[in-house]
């Protein structure tokens, strides 16, 4: 294991550093201070071996599970797991101190036990994962105090159904605003889902907060009910993987972007709906221009950063329902439903002006200070007639003949296929 010397933090921005240090600072302080200054029971530390013996007999049993889903995580997206079904309760059910402590015992058990082993996950990460953890327990704490969410006390159904769903979201809130926090210092601008978590991630951490409330209502009322927990938990991780591999079988690793294979499906499926319903429908054909330039000169990890940039490009502009993939290359593809010629030249315009517009920071291949790069896009536009087509290889050569046009006619410019080669 590498010594914190030779942790790969001290080569990020000194922005990064700042805020990791910053937040581990504050939660190792936070939790110092809560541990003596709190007094605690014998109450308090059985609901606290609780917890960490579910954690434990979780982890062990589904360790494989973990390193699985690890495994197929795409670079760079989020990726959700499941402390917070410990985590939460903690803060609800015992002292801030103790809640510190779990959250120590399990990123240190978790570490130890499943990420270690996985390549590219680094210490001083985990070590920042839980220094938010503590944090959020913090401020969990805070929302939950002055009020018995556990009902413990006889309080209202009504009230601790409220308080507990107010912890919830500050939970999410404080997490997202701090784990977003540091990614975009390290990276820059990038979008929300890389920040903030896709919609199915938002689901699967709810999740694991309801069943945490559910924990934190067992260990006060019937402690030994807390095990059957378990299960829900196993098949909500499952569940996890399974949309992990789905993810990871269609999805572009480099972009994000749907892969070529998954964009042909849906395009295909698509344009036979299309011409069912006597649609007009549109295909885009995106290439960078001088790609190749900008990795003989930057070198290829910087390109992949341009790639990822355009991509983000591409998913902010177009529609929520417009299929947009990688398909080899510098190149990149967009089925655009309900979009006659007109209509689908106007976006190809707005994406060619937003590409040009981007400006790209990458690392210098012989220089270490980061070096801006500016890139261009040409673009072919082939667009179906009213009646349709079905033939997705057909409308996909009249974009590509419209692309090869736009290069040959100066690069950074559009072109639309004639309207009798797509109908």
């Amino acid at each position: 294991m590498s010594t914190a010397k030779q942790w790969s933090l001290w080569q990020a921005p000194l922005r990064v550093i700042a805020l990791v240090l910053c937040i581990d600072t504050l939660a190792a302080t936070y939790g110092i201070w809560a541990l003596a200054r709190e007094h605690i029971t014998g109450t308090d530390l059985l609901r606290l071996g609780l917890l960490a013996l579910l954690s434990v007999a979780y982890l062990e049993v589904s360790r494989q599970v973990e390193h699985r889903r690890r495994l197929f995580q795409v670079d760079g997206s989020s990726h959700m797991d499941m402390v917070a079904v410990w985590a939460f309760p903690g803060a609800l059910v015992l002292p801030r101190g103790l809640a510190a402590l779990l959250v120590v015992f399990l990123y240190a058990h978790l570490w130890t036990r499943s990420w270690k082993s996985v390549d590219g996950i680094r210490l001083h990460r985990i070590t920042y994962t839980g220094a938010v953890a503590i944090l959020i327990c913090a401020a969990v704490a805070t929302v939950a105090a002055g009020t018995d969410v556990t009902g413990e006390f006889g309080s209202s159904a009504a009230v601790v159904i409220a308080t507990l769903l107010l912890a919830a979201v500050t939970y999410r809130v404080v997490n997202a605003a701090l784990i977003s926090s540091v990614i975009f210092l390290s990276r820059g601008a990038s979008r929300p889902s890389n920040l903030f978590g896709s919609v199915s991630d938002n689901v699967v951490e709810f999740a694991t907060l309801g069943l945490g409330a559910m924990s934190a209502l067992a260990l006060v009322r019937v402690p030994w009910f807390a095990v059957m927990i378990l299960p829900a938990v196993f098949l909500l991780q499952y569940h996890a993987l399974l949309r992990d591999l789905v993810q990871a079988a269609t999805m572009d690793a480099k972009t994000e972007l749907l892969n070529a294979a998954a964009w042909r499906q849906l395009a295909q499926r698509e344009l036979g709906r299309a011409a069912r319903q006597q649609t007009p429908t549109a295909v885009l054909v995106i290439d960078m221009d001088r790609f190749k330039h900008i990795n003989d000169t930057h070198g290829h990890l910087a390109g992949d950063t341009v790639l990822r940039s355009v991509a983000d490009v591409l998913a902010d502009e177009l529609r929520g329902y417009d299929a947009v993939g990688r398909f080899g290359g510098e190149e990149f593809v967009a089925l655009l439903p309900g979009a006659d010629g007109e209509a689908a030249l106007a976006v190809a315009e707005r994406l060619r002006r937003r590409v040009e517009a981007t400006e790209v920071i990458v690392e210098g291949r012989n220089a270490p200070e980061r070096q801006r790069v500016h890139v261009t896009a040409s673009v072919g536009v082939a667009a179906t007639l009213s009646a349709g087509t079905t033939d997705l290889d057909y409308v996909l050569r009249a974009a590509d003949d419209a692309l090869y046009a736009a290069k040959h006619g100066g690069r950074n410019t559009v072109r639309v296929a004639p309207a009798r080669v797509a109908a």
